[in-house]
């Protein structure tokens, strides 16, 4: 308690006398705006499920203190439940899905049977959004709810969606996928499935959108996850055989996701450039392209976005809702102020205290808790942090427990560790670093000795206020043990641009995990010892955090067959992990929407997207 008083006091006094060091953009816009009809901008990342610029700030959560999801609408049963089997599997009678870790909150299982349950159809639902799409082409969305992944699957569906509740793969465009050894699967399209061009969602269709991702010069989030397709063989116009490059059970679930979204080859080269062989005016106007339940009708960036409903859509009676309108709202009061004061149906948020009030005034809310989650991201590659030593004085200087208390008066809890308790992935042996001052100077002797100099630093910020507030208690947390920490507070494209280029040293980041296997794409780095990565290092390890142990780990666990085997890699990564401190975690928070006693059918699917096919109001 006296160590909290002393923090608490000197933040009073930090703030009085506002010695916050920041360089402030525009606190109102990620960027300039821009009508539909231009150039869409350089994607930005996504925070929910895919990595990306934390909102608020991070902090962690366990599961002792989530609160209950509020219940959802009753299900209608369907007559016949399609579901997807791996066959073979040890794990068959659940679908063949190896259980992902998830059992953050819902409001259902995701619908099985089609959109005749009685509720109300027509109407418009405005939503409050994170922040702005980077564009409407899929191959520029790296699948977060939050900042794109919502807005795609209105647009073009999925081919299967991932039930947060059950950890099911429940069929979406597509019919089934099943394999018999976890590496050559047969994956099944619906029947009679269009775009809105008019043209079929077949196999011919299906093999041009792997391509597409695969190819270098189009620049997709999703090309990991493409070339995990090794070869692709049409059996007839519905069916293919996928083969995938190595044994990996979780292989289906690449398209419940971002490999989810496919567009129509017709709409698409119809719009190429002869020399480049892309089409940028998906980004402003996908007219056609899809196969969703939505259809685009018009995007004023920064402004909003509207889609109106697909009257051509495969389940009948869906979509219910005529109209949604995406509004951007970056900072998270000025979104639960909206919410409150009427503008808005349903937003997304990740503040406790916003969650927490909203569940005191009897609002609606549906919620998630993920693994891994908010974090400080370390650039391993470049100076002070390609040094272990500076990693660990860092990520041992802050007192996390006082930072909640500062940042979110003390409503997050702070386990310290990367997969959360309640997690079947969770090694409580992999204990992060925690708040030791002790340790903290000790590493600095190390770390500066290595240096050849004293430990200082830049990090991003972003412009939320409750972002700068908690890079404020860690620059003076940090000074507190002789790190010498400055700010840069700056609009979320820039930190993201600075990210994605390499050149950020430090920075808050977000990448929330259901299924371990998320994170292969995250550190996996071709490693030939600790620290240097390989040519072929993924291009979403941000951290540049390389190591020939996480490569084994992780591929460990994404071939295992059983849980046993994938837990043994998983374990063995988040040793590792925690003895390299490539980040400093800091949250698992719980993340979701709250919404008016309106608006009904609220199902989540991969990284909480939102399946707006489902949702009615009225």
């Amino acid at each position: 308690m006296l160590m909290k008083s002393r923090w608490l006091r000197l933040f009073a006094v930090l703030l009085a006398l506002a010695v916050f060091a920041v360089a402030c953009g525009n606190d109102d816009d990620e960027d300039a705006g821009v009508t539909a009809g231009t150039a869409a901008p350089a994607p930005a990342a996504e925070e929910s499920g895919d990595e990306g610029p934390a909102e608020e700030a991070p902090a962690e959560e366990g599961p002792a203190e989530e609160a209950p999801a509020e219940e959802g609408p009753a299900e209608e049963e369907p007559e016949e439940e399609i579901q997807v089997t791996i066959e073979g599997s040890e794990e068959e009678a659940s679908q063949g899905i190896v259980p992902t870790g998830n059992t953050g909150h819902t409001s259902g299982a995701i619908l099985l049977t089609e959109c005749n349950d009685g509720r109300s159809s027509g109407g418009t639902l405005t939503m409050g959004m994170f922040g702005e799409i980077t564009g409407w082409d899929p191959t520029n969305i790296q699948g977060g709810a939050s900042l794109g992944g919502t807005q795609m699957t209105a647009i073009y569906d999925s081919l299967f969606y991932l039930d947060l509740t059950s950890g099911k793969i429940v069929p979406g465009l597509a019919e089934s996928i099943t394999t018999e050894d976890s590496q050559l699967f047969t994956l099944k399209l619906r029947e009679g499935i269009n775009f809105t061009d008019g043209t079929p969602l077949d196999a011919d269709a299906f093999i041009w959108n792997v391509e597409h991702h695969q190819r270098g010069v189009v620049g997709s989030q999703s090309a990991s996850q493409a070339r995990l397709i090794a070869n692709i063989e049409k059996i007839d116009d519905l069916t293919l055989e996928l083969t995938a490059t190595s044994v990996n059970a979780t292989f289906p679930q690449i398209f419940t996701n971002r490999m989810a979204w496919m567009m129509s080859p017709t709409a698409y080269q119809d719009g190429q450039d002869p020399e480049t062989g892309l089409n940028t005016g998906i980004n402003v106007n996908p007219v056609g392209v899809g196969a969703g339940p939505f259809i685009f009708e018009s995007w004023v960036q920064d402004d909003e976005a509207v889609l109106v409903r697909n009257p051509d859509y495969f389940r009948e009676g869906c979509p219910y809702l005529d109209k949604v309108i995406f509004k951007p709202i970056v900072e998270a009061p000025a979104r639960y102020n909206a919410f409150q004061a009427g503008d808005l149906d349903i937003a997304f948020d990740r503040d406790p205290i916003h969650m927490n009030d909203a569940r005191d005034r009897g609002v609606n809310t549906v919620t998630r808790t993920d693994n891994h989650g908010g974090y400080w991201m370390l650039n391993n590659q470049k100076e002070p942090f390609n040094v272990r030593a500076c990693r660990v004085a860092a990520a041992h200087a802050i007192d996390y427990d006082t930072a909640n208390d500062i940042a979110w008066d003390g409503l997050r809890s702070i386990p310290r560790q990367l997969m959360r308790e309640g997690s079947p992935w969770h090694d409580p042996e992999a204990v992060l670093p925690g708040y030791d001052p002790d340790a903290a100077a000790a590493a600095l002797v190390e770390c500066e000795a290595e240096l050849g100099g004293p430990l200082e630093f830049e990090t991003f910020c972003t412009t939320d206020p409750v972002n700068q507030l908690l890079t404020e208690t860690f620059i003076a947390m940090w000074a507190e043990v002789g790190i010498s920490a400055t700010a840069n507070c700056t609009e979320v494209g820039e930190m993201v641009s600075a990210v994605f280029s390499g050149e950020a040293i430090a920075n808050p980041w977000a990448a929330p995990a259901a299924d371990p296997d998320y994170m292969y794409d995250l550190y996996f780095g071709d490693s030939p010892e600790d620290g240097v990565c390989g040519p072929n290092v993924s291009s979403r390890n941000w951290a540049k955090a390389c190591s020939p142990e996480y490569d084994a780990s992780l591929a460990e666990g994404r071939q295992g067959l059983t849980f046993e085997e994938r837990y043994a890699g998983y374990s063995r990564f988040q040793r590792k992990f925690a003895e390299q401190v490539p980040i400093i975690i800091l949250d698992k928070p719980e993340t979701g929407y709250y919404y008016t006693d309106e608006v009904s059918g609220i199902f989540q699917s991969e990284t909480g997207l939102l399946l707006l096919a489902f949702v009615a109001k009225g």
